[in-house]
């Protein structure tokens, strides 16, 4: 009896043992399993949210310069479009200035013609009537120059029977442009005469009506005439 006791309590004594020891040994490896898990799952959280925290600061480094480049590039083309519009309106005000200078300048130079044709039709001498159809004969159309060809010997007749002598200036002008080249100048003048029945200088007004036209070689004298 005494042996089947002490073989009992060794039994017993054994199945606590090995109770403590699996107890311990199911603690011990569980505890390290769940721990080491718990690291591996905090470490990779930890690396995802440290790659996560990396991109968004990129992200967030990024995203000022390109909502800053939104205004830069709205403005460099505006400011293009500016400078356009600008440059247009300059070369187009240039070109309206050129236009307007050119068109005062031969306005100017039609005026002259026309007053430098009456200066010279309305001064001649009985003395001297070849002189005065030569003058008018020059920078004058066909048709002007036919017409005095006409009255020519008529004129000549009365010039020299009534001893004409006659001086002519011009005092203003006005000019209108008919386009083409051509111009109408109406011509206030004064022309100064005296002959045989009034040996004393009187001045007379009067108003002519030149038209000129511009060739390649100057200024011609279309019409010229009594204004109407």
């Amino acid at each position: 009896m005494k042996n089947h006791t002490q073989s009992e309590t060794k039994n017993t004594a054994g199945a606590d043992v090995d109770d403590a020891a699996g107890a311990d040994g199911d603690s011990t490896a569980g505890a390290d399993g769940d721990s080491t898990a718990g690291a591996d799952v905090d470490d990779a959280a930890g690396a995802d949210g440290d790659s996560a925290s990396f991109f968004s600061r990129v992200r967030r480094w990024r995203l000022p310069r390109q909502v800053r480049a939104v205004p830069v590039v709205v403005v460099l083309t505006v400011l293009a479009v500016l400078v356009g519009v600008f440059a247009y309106l300059y070369v187009d005000a240039n070109d309206a200035k050129s236009t307007m200078e050119t068109a005062a300048t031969e306005q100017d130079q039609a005026a002259k013609a026309a007053s430098d044709y009456t200066t010279k039709s309305l001064t001649y001498s009985f003395q001297n009537t070849d002189g005065f159809f030569a003058a008018v004969k020059e920078n004058a159309s066909d048709a002007l120059i036919k017409r005095y060809d006409e009255v020519r010997p008529t004129l000549t007749q009365i010039m020299q029977q009534a001893q004409v002598q006659a001086s002519g200036r011009v005092v203003a002008t006005s000019v209108t442009d008919n386009g083409d080249g051509k111009y109408t100048v109406m011509v206030f003048a004064v022309q100064k005469t005296q002959n045989v029945q009034n040996p004393q200088p009187s001045e007379l007004p009067t108003m002519l009506k030149v038209i000129v036209s511009k060739t390649a070689d100057g200024w011609q004298i279309q019409d010229y005439g009594p204004a109407e």
